[in-house]
Formats: structure tokens, sequence, C-alpha cells
């Protein structure tokens, strides 16, 4: 599976109880936005929130973001009633919380199935949160396991309490490691967790930085006020992207002659730092920072 096309440096998450809150992520510059059925709604607000849900996505203008929904676990009562309010509905992702294996998401893929057959649900994709121990255990096969992922989120807050780990970045380094590690494998994407202090954006800017060395490829925002530094932080800035075109112009030009490694600003070019390069270069054209190659 190649990378999806879309871009997802930051999502945006808004709760679904508050017409004003999705109102106001709607004008917000995040990649995505993901309306909350799950942790940020209360048990006895689960139906008002659904029908707020319903009319925000029926009545407000979303820009070009990619709009999605997280719903409550398979293991909830309320997994089935929120699948079923999503359908006819103008979003584009559904993601799915405390995935532990496999069998979760194949169990989520036929019910969207259904929901297809139904009409209202058509081409739906798949992002899973990873929040527990035996998720983390299972998340090759969870990666793998249906054609609709995109994308793996890392849930910090549930896996701190499912595993008592601390929350700092040298404590949770194997696990986001292990989820960055498996979305590559797979070919999609890796999302790293929320960061709670929201105006802190100096801490905010060293963890999502150490996430995108990590190999993730954005991270959730709570707050509009931590868009800008996500957005910041995933995106490959000018020098990075004028060195990659002269690695792929220099390298090039040195196969064309027989050579197939040469020294550019004074660092060894081979065939993997030519990879490296491509998809520098690939995601600044994903993001419009670049012209395509050869223009």
């Amino acid at each position: 599976m190649n990378q999806p096309a879309i871009v997802r440096r930051s999502q945006l998450v808004t709760p679904a109880s508050s017409l004003k809150m999705i109102e106001k992520g709607a004008k917000v510059d995040c990649d995505s936005l993901i309306i909350d059925l799950e942790d940020a709604i209360a048990p006895d607000k689960k139906d008002e929130a659904r029908i707020i849900m319903r009319n925000a996505l029926t009545v407000l203008h979303f820009e070009h973001k990619e709009i999605g929904v997280r719903i409550n676990g398979l293991e909830s009562p309320w997994f089935l009633d929120d699948l079923l309010a999503l359908g006819g509905m103008p979003i584009d992702t559904i993601v799915v919380p405390k995935v532990h294996g496999a069998e979760d998401v194949h169990a989520c893929e036929a019910m969207v199935r259904q929901l297809e057959l139904r009409g209202g649900m058509a081409g739906k994709t798949l992002q899973l949160l990873i929040e527990s121990a035996r998720g983390l255990e299972n998340i090759t096969e969870i990666a793998r396991a249906s054609s609709r992922c995109e994308a793996l989120i890392f849930g910090v807050g549930d896996y701190i309490a499912d595993t008592g780990i601390a929350f700092n970045s040298r404590a949770l380094w194997y696990a986001r490691s292990r989820v960055a590690a498996a979305a590559a494998a797979a070919g999609i994407q890796a999302l790293d967790h929320v960061h709670p202090e929201v105006a802190n954006s100096a801490a905010l800017a060293v963890e999502a930085a150490e996430a995108r060395d990590l190999g993730f490829t954005g991270k959730w925002a709570i707050h509009p006020l931590q868009v800008p530094v996500i957005n910041e932080a995933f995106s490959p800035n000018e020098k990075q992207i004028a060195q990659a075109q002269r690695v792929i112009e220099a390298y090039e030009q040195s196969l064309a002659r027989g050579i197939g490694a040469i020294v550019v600003d004074g660092t060894l070019v081979d065939e993997a730092s030519l990879k490296i390069a491509r998809r520098h270069q690939g995601a600044a054209l994903k993001m419009g920072r670049c012209a395509s190659p050869g223009s």
C-alpha cells in the first residue's frame, strides 16, 4: 500500500456536542477536523451530540479539510448508533478508538461495508487509535487489517492508564516508535498523541519535533492555538526543500555518467540518500511548497 496522498500534519479534535466549537474548527487552518463522539461526550449526552454533529455537517462549510468523526469503540454500547448516525453525512474518514487487534478492524470494516450497501457511506477511510498494551502488541496485524486504513494514531491517555507508564518522551519512546514503524511498514501514516498543555507552545514544538524525528507524519491538536505549531513541525522548510532538490539533480546527473555515489555539500550521497531526498520533495509537493519535478 502506498502512502495516502492526503496531508495530515495537524488533526484538530473538537467535541460533537458544541456547534460553536465545530464552527470555529471549520475556520482553523488544520489539515483534518475530527468531530469527537467519544471521550469528549458524557454518556448521557451521546444522543444529543449525534444530532448536533449531523446538523453541523449539514450546514457548515469546511473548506478543503479532511472531515472525520471519532466514534465510540466496539466494546461500548454506542458504537452501532454512532455508525448509523454517519449515514449520508459528508465525512471522509472514521476514527476508531481502542483498537486491540485485527479482529476489531475487521468488525468495523464489515459494518461500514453493510452501511455502504444501504447507501450514504461510500469510500470512507479508517484511522485507528492504538491506546493499549494489547493494541501495541498486535499493531502489525492491525495496520494491515483493512485497505481502508490510512493512519494509525497513538492515543496516549488510555495507553498510560492501561500500562502505568510515565508521561514523558523517554518513557513513551518505545510505544511511539512501534506505532511509527508499523505504519511505515504498512504504507500508511502515523499520527502522534495530543499535547495536554494548551498554552505551552514551546513544549508542543519540542514534542512535535520528536514525533517527526521518530517518523510520525502528523499530530493531534486539542486547541486551535496548537495547529500552527504542529503544521510548522511537520512541514519541510525551505532549506530542506532546496537541499533535497540539489541532491536529486546531482545524483541523477552522476548516474547518467555511470557514477553511483557522489558528494553533495560535503556529504556522501548514494541510492538511500536519493530516496530520502525524494521523500522530502514528495512531502513538499503535497503541500504545494515546491514546483513539480521538471517544471
